[in-house]
């Protein structure tokens, strides 16, 4: 890294780490809906959620970096998984987005097709999911998590559909998926025939343990997109810009095969995959139209990384902002594309 970089990284670095909670900053317009398609759900299981986080992970910088973050660490004030949720809601209710679709995560299934949380890195389930949505109906929306590995893919897919659910979630590389696996055909030709928005994660992962990157390729995505299913390439391929292979072309030459792929923005808002970010801002109107808006809540923003592009003045007083939802779609709005991919979020997975 350069000096000017250096300076960047360490000042995004350390607004990251503000958290507060601000008030609202803008009344929600239902007229034309916008939504953050990719913000986590989180538990540790401490309130009967059945979450699971696997030691490894919990021992972790990051893991106890996010919990400092987001508060989380206060007994008196509830268990981890009730702070979260409050954290999580008010960000939302106080953001000028109209809603958010808030994602659980599956767990590894072993080759018998059942759950093997001894593998797994951490696990929201759906009910839990549900039951947090239910709670606050008018600022979240389920996405529930199928692994498509597991015996009951297919059934665990209609109960979710029949429980309203419009799209799921598939994280190949902390799941050990592999999407062009052939025993998945049956999975994604049901997906499509519910209509069910199919969001994967592609390219790097660095949050948690990985099986392998390659499971995240922007080629295996044709598997389902070959089944004619509507799919959300989350992160749009990008990785950091020390990581290599690149997924990023990939991704945008699959863009131009297949009308019913997306990608998103989550994440790509921060220090590390700020390089990407910007080839994909400077590839065209044609590949910006197919970005949908997402923050990766609660992975905050770095603003003061896009100076070059939105001023210092601007590019500081967005990193002031401690709700992290609102700073991630200020930043975006400020490069041009945060209001139109939301409205286009909501239009795809909702509309």
């Amino acid at each position: 890294m350069n000096s000017q970089v250096n300076r960047r990284f360490f000042s995004a670095v350390a607004t990251g780490a503000m958290l507060g909670l601000s008030k609202p900053v803008a009344a929600v317009s239902m007229v034309n809906p916008t939504l953050d398609i990719h913000v986590h759900l989180f538990g540790v299981g401490d309130s009967g959620s059945d979450c699971h986080v696997a030691e490894k992970v919990s021992r972790g910088f990051l893991f106890r970096h996010l919990k400092t973050m987001l508060k989380l660490n206060d007994a008196t004030n509830g268990t981890v998984d009730q702070q979260y949720e409050r954290t999580m809601v008010r960000q939302v209710a106080e953001s000028e987005l109209s809603m958010a679709a808030v994602l659980a995560q599956d767990a590894v299934y072993g080759a018998n097709g059942k759950i093997d949380l001894t593998a797994t890195s951490f696990y929201v389930p759906n009910d839990y999911l549900f039951e947090v949505v239910g709670r606050h109906p008018k600022q979240l929306i389920a996405c529930p998590s199928i692994n498509p590995n597991r015996a009951d893919a297919i059934d665990e897919l209609e109960r979710c559909h029949d429980r309203k659910a419009r799209m799921l979630k598939i994280h190949p590389p902390t799941q050990n998926v592999d999407l062009m696996d052939p025993k998945h055909t049956k999975f994604f030709f049901r997906c499509r025939e519910l209509d069910m928005t199919i969001l994967v994660h592609t390219g790097h992962e660095h949050s948690a343990p990985i099986f392998s990157h390659e499971l995240a390729a922007p080629r295996k995505l044709r598997a389902a997109l070959d089944e004619g299913c509507r799919v959300v390439a989350c992160h749009a391929g990008s990785g950091w810009f020390s990581d290599s292979p690149s997924y990023l072309g990939k991704f945008l030459q699959l863009l131009d095969k297949f009308p019913e792929l997306w990608g998103d923005t989550s994440v790509l808002g921060t220090a590390f995959r700020a390089q990407d970010f910007g080839l994909l801002l400077d590839s065209g109107k044609d590949v910006l139209d197919r970005l949908l808006h997402g923050s990766d809540f609660p992975f905050p923003a770095s603003p003061v990384v896009f100076a070059d592009r939105i001023g210092q003045d601007t590019a500081l007083k967005t990193a002031e902002l401690q709700n992290l939802i609102q700073r991630d779609f200020a930043l975006k709005k400020h490069l041009g594309i945060g209001e139109a991919s939301a409205l286009r979020s909501h239009r795809v997975v909702i509309a």
